[in-house]
């Protein structure tokens, strides 16, 4: 997969226009059948899918063995986590739609500040009527304001592996032969629908996934998760792989549980860093705020389960974004609540966090 930026702030289309510039860079057509592409340095299978389909080539796209395996092995041996809120499950959030907002001493009441929102997410004390009591005795009107709204998405327990399975990363047709037509009557995968990743097969430097019985789909369109681990520790450990935007927990070298993050945004002050850390300081609940009187002003209430690893840097959970699986953060790992509090529980103080990048060293 290939991430650039985040999905919430529309540029999500950047992936797009790299793949079109690429794809016309190698004047690819699109092909009538695998034929087209009978060229011996155009194509090849990379290894990375189930046993019984490495056998799969752009001129062999199905063989009975692999057919048994995609009938025996429709999807994931996952189990889904439930959706669980936690410490903030009866909390309500809201966010300012403008940049100064006024602050009451009651509802209706008089004015005693003009308070700068900035990004803000603020837990009232209380609600009556169209008011909101951000702490006592300051009010705020409820006119313009947006309530937030805590993503359900979850990650699975790993129950076992045969091979690498993904997430689909938006809603999206597979299509019948890699860089083939689109599947427009059975073809449709849904954003966060799991699958497995049967074959790959590399064209013209683009991998192609076999992720059902005649349905290929693009890296770009997948957060891959891979049977072998990344690195060698003992015991529990977790690891974040800030190219396929996602986190694995493991048992030495065994996954155990694995989701989808949203890692630092692709600009240099914001990129998580990479290596080996550990879990130095964990806050069940706290406040993050920064950069005040500056345009990237923020005020967070009640971030949930954070474990900081790299100094101001942690994983935590988060209520107000959706875009797991792209780059959205200022360096900190983002989870969802569920997530968040699923690893809060499972690791302690002094527990390893290695963040590496997967991708093309190019």
């Amino acid at each position: 997969m290939i991430h650039y930026s985040a999905l919430s702030e529309g540029s999500a289309m950047s992936k797009w226009i790299l793949f079109v510039v690429f794809s016309l860079f190698l004047t690819i057509a699109v092909p009538d059948s695998a034929a087209d592409f009978a060229h011996p340095n155009m194509s090849y299978n990379t290894g990375q899918g189930h046993p019984s389909c490495s056998n799969i080539t752009l001129e062999q796209l199905s063989t009975p063995m692999c057919d048994a395996a995609m009938a025996s092995l429709p999807v994931p041996d996952v189990t889904p986590l439930p959706a669980d809120f936690g410490i903030i499950k009866d909390v309500k959030f809201i966010r300012f739609n403008t940049t100064e907002v006024p602050v009451y001493n009651a509802p209706n009441g008089n004015l005693i500040e003009n308070m700068t929102a900035g990004y803000t997410y603020l837990a009232p004390i209380n609600f009556i009527e169209g008011w909101a009591e951000l702490s006592p005795g300051r009010w705020v009107s409820m006119a313009n304001v947006t309530m937030g709204n805590p993503s359900a998405f979850s990650g699975v327990l790993v129950n076992t592996m045969p091979m690498p399975f993904a997430w689909i990363l938006w809603d999206v047709e597979a299509v019948k032969s890699p860089n083939g037509f689109a599947d427009k009557e059975n073809g449709l995968y849904r954003r966060y629908q799991l699958v497995n990743i049967f074959a790959t097969i590399n064209v013209n430097g683009w991998n192609w996934y076999l992720i059902g019985p005649g349905h290929w789909t693009n890296q770009k369109n997948v957060s891959m998760v891979y049977p072998k681990a990344p690195a060698e520790f003992e015991g529990r450990w977790v690891g974040v792989d800030l190219y396929e935007q996602n986190i694995v927990a493991y048992e030495d070298d065994k996954p155990v549980m694995a989701s989808l993050i949203s890692s630092g945004l692709k600009e240099p002050k914001w990129e998580t860093n990479t290596g080996t850390f550990i879990i130095q300081e964990r806050v069940e609940s706290g406040v993050m705020a920064g950069f005040e009187g500056a345009e990237d002003y923020y005020w967070l209430d009640l971030v949930p389960y954070a474990q900081y690893f790299d100094g101001a840097i942690s994983l935590h959970g988060i209520y107000w974004h959706d875009s797991f699986g792209y780059p959205h953060s200022h360096g900190c790992v983002n989870l969802s609540v569920t997530d968040a509090k699923w690893l809060y529980e499972w690791m302690t103080d002094g527990t390893t966090v290695y963040v590496y990048d997967s991708g093309p060293s190019s």
